[in-house]
């Protein structure tokens, strides 16, 4: 995943460093926990290999929690975005999600929680891989898958998150067992409404993992929003910028040229009115009356009277060209 930016120049959006995180959820199966863990370099299984299966030893790694904790956060980012932001046009929807799923974003999460500090990986490869962008930012995507399994399998108590609107998932005693699959027979059970024992849904695990994404994922959006329209202002004032500097250009000896032409072809000399504009300097108003009794206008502020009254000509220029071909000044 690549981090977010408008363009090849854009400032990348970023976690803010004072958004506090919600509590992180404890994982409450020891297997589940050693697996989100291990990096793959700790069971050095072939790096290539033609198999389509692998055996319980080479599966001890993190890299299959990895693929589905990114898909599972994904799906609540996504989910968060259209309920704080329904109107949000698809583009900028996207370019949000992409930086809040992005590896930078992720990296800064896992560090923030300290899960770097329990990789398991080899001592001498260690030091590289606690600092890894890619690496971390995979260690917390098999976090989160490990809590949803790890809640398949035991039903813990739910994160105590007063601020959240979604169903509380039912408590039920700890069931220890040895395998991630939410299908197997040793998976816990609680009792229902109806008294009936049942197994903890997948919907009451994703539901259990928003009760801690969204918290988490919420303050960050938002202020990537805001990050996100300062970019477009400036982008906005940039381009006026180069608009300004063009037209800057093209007016230097505007008001000569106006001047002479009208002198000499007109009825009379244009008119330049300028007065202070505070912190924009100079506002200057051009007024010309061809020989017809036509008047043109061309306004301009800038920092200089001078600057403002050729800018101020050039645009009466722009104008009386458009009307006027016989215009040659």
């Amino acid at each position: 995943m690549e981090s977010l930016s408008l363009s090849s120049t854009s400032t990348p959006l970023s976690v803010p460093s004072d958004i506090p995180l919600p509590p992180l959820p404890v994982i409450q199966d020891l297997d589940i926990q050693r697996k989100v863990f291990t990096h793959s370099s700790f069971i050095a299984k072939p790096k290539y290999s033609i198999e389509l299966f692998e055996d319980d030893e080479e599966s001890r790694d993190n890299e299959k929690l990895e693929l589905i904790g990114d898909s599972l956060l994904g799906s609540s980012v996504l989910g968060l975005l259209q309920d704080l932001y329904p109107n949000l046009n698809v583009g900028q929807s996207t370019k949000i999600k992409s930086a809040l799923v992005s590896n930078p974003t992720l990296r800064e999460i896992c560090r923030r929680y300290h899960l770097n500090e329990k990789l398991i990986a080899p001592p001498e490869q260690l030091p590289t891989l606690i600092n890894g962008e890619k690496v971390l930012a995979n260690l917390f995507e098999a976090y989160i898958a490990g809590v949803y399994y790890s809640y398949l399998k035991h039903c813990p108590t739910p994160l105590n998150l007063s601020n959240s609107t979604l169903p509380t998932p039912p408590r039920s005693p700890n069931q220890h067992a040895h395998s991630l699959s939410p299908s197997s027979s040793s998976s816990s059970v609680y009792i229902s409404a109806s008294g009936e024992a049942s197994s903890p849904t997948r919907g009451q695990a994703i539901d259990h993992l928003d009760l801690w994404l969204r918290p988490l994922f919420q303050p960050i959006a938002e202020s990537m929003l805001d990050q996100l329209k300062q970019q477009q202002i400036a982008k906005h004032l940039l381009i006026e910028n180069d608009e300004d500097f063009n037209t800057d250009k093209n007016a230097i000896g505007a008001n000569s040229r106006l001047n002479q032409w009208f002198i000499s072809k007109e009825s009379e000399m244009p008119d330049y009115a300028s007065s202070t504009a505070g912190m924009q300097g100079w506002k200057t108003l051009c007024t010309a009356v061809d020989r017809y009794g036509k008047n043109w206008y061309g306004e301009a502020t800038r920092s200089t009277k001078r600057a403002a009254m050729a800018v101020a000509a050039y645009k009466v220029i722009v104008q009386f060209e458009q009307e006027r071909p016989d215009f040659k000044a």
